[in-house]
């Protein structure tokens, strides 16, 4: 392994927690995470993304009562609502770009976090959806009226998608997933080119 491997060993460690102490996270904290995210990659550097940082429990109690995926929100003290532009073409991607580096921030500052997927999601196993290039053609009317629920608590604009909830903690929960290994997934110049 590389010397310098002990470098990126805080990235190893980023696992979804969804269980965090009651201690609230700086403004300034929040600040830097969202500054980080609106640094991250972006096509054509359009920066789709817009940023709401949740707080407020009424709010977060909300969120979690709404979103299937995301009932410990109401547990956490902070959330950041990851919203994109969605008649740009790279949205997604950019607004992932976002949400990992709010998830690798967030660690950096010794919290644990959760990606909560958006308005894209898994009801796609529908074999009666019609789909175009592997997406569904057109957004599900179940994430549709999810979407719409997330955006009329956090009141932002119809012109946004929502892509992600990141819920953000302090805790002393970590756990080993088992990951495939190295050499498992790593191809050199070609598939199956170890």
């Amino acid at each position: 392994m590389s010397i310098n491997a002990e470098k990126t060993s805080f990235l190893k460690d980023i696992r979804s927690i969804r269980s965090y102490k009651n201690d609230p996270i700086e403004k300034e904290i929040l600040m830097d995470l969202v500054d980080s995210a609106r640094m991250a990659p972006t096509a054509r550097n359009i920066q789709p993304w817009e940023f709401v940082v949740v707080t407020d429990k009424n709010i977060l109690k909300r969120l979690s009562e709404v979103h299937s995926n995301g009932g410990f929100l109401k547990d956490a003290p902070a959330c950041i609502v990851v919203l994109c532009k969605k008649d740009t073409e790279y949205y997604i991607e950019d607004g992932s770009a976002a949400t990992q580096n709010i998830i690798v921030a967030a660690r950096v500052y010794g919290l644990k976090s959760c990606w909560i997927g958006g308005c894209k999601g898994p009801f796609y196993e529908n074999d009666d959806i019609p789909m175009c290039e592997g997406e569904p053609c057109q957004i599900l009317p179940l994430y549709d009226d999810l979407c719409s629920q997330l955006k009329e608590i956090v009141k932002a604009p119809a012109d946004l998608e929502v892509i992600s909830i990141v819920s953000l903690g302090y805790s002393d929960e970590s756990f080993v997933a088992p990951k495939r290994p190295l050499s498992e997934v790593m191809h050199w110049d070609v598939f199956n080119n170890k």
